[in-house]
């Protein structure tokens, strides 16, 4: 249980959307058909970022949140993120129109590694709010439509 826990970053008890971390682990998913798929990656790189980058660009025009993630032309956008009132209930109605989201990142002065009695209360709003939806580069015209439709359509009713 330790070794899988420093294997992957020190993230333990991971359930759905929750997990935490108890002390420092490091991430060793690297191997050598990993290698050169990534090198194979790289070359292409640029024209999957600018994909990103048009995507991000329709997202921020769109969707109907007053806080989601800004267009910036310098931005690699790996990930997007809208903030929403019911990130569960959201999730789930996504989830029922077969739209994945995930949770980036939590608070991380909640994990136990760092665990000090800090108290962030901007931090904390957030990280309860916020959820990442899909932008990877093979997303096509009608799921980028499906995706902005259903967010729009589940806050107007939340």
């Amino acid at each position: 249980k330790k070794l899988f826990a420093r294997r992957w970053c020190g993230i333990i008890n991971r359930k759905d959307y929750t997990y935490d971390v108890e002390e420092m682990g490091w991430n060793y998913y690297m191997n050598e058909f990993s290698a050169v798929i990534g090198l194979e990656q790289l070359k292409k790189l640029e024209k999957l970022n600018l994909i990103r980058k048009k995507i991000a660009k329709i997202y921020a025009s769109e969707i109907n949140l007053e806080s989601k993630m800004p267009y910036n032309k310098n931005c690699s956008y790996h990930l997007y993120w809208i903030l929403v009132k019911n990130r569960k209930t959201f999730q789930e109605k996504l989830f029922e129109n077969g739209i994945e989201t995930g949770t980036h990142y939590k608070p991380i002065h909640t994990f136990t590694l760092y665990k000090n009695n800090y108290s962030l209360p901007n931090t904390e709003k957030i990280g309860k709010q916020i959820i990442t939806i899909p932008i990877y580069p093979d997303l096509t015209e009608y799921e980028i439509d499906k995706i902005i439709t259903s967010v729009n359509k589940i806050n107007s009713k939340m």
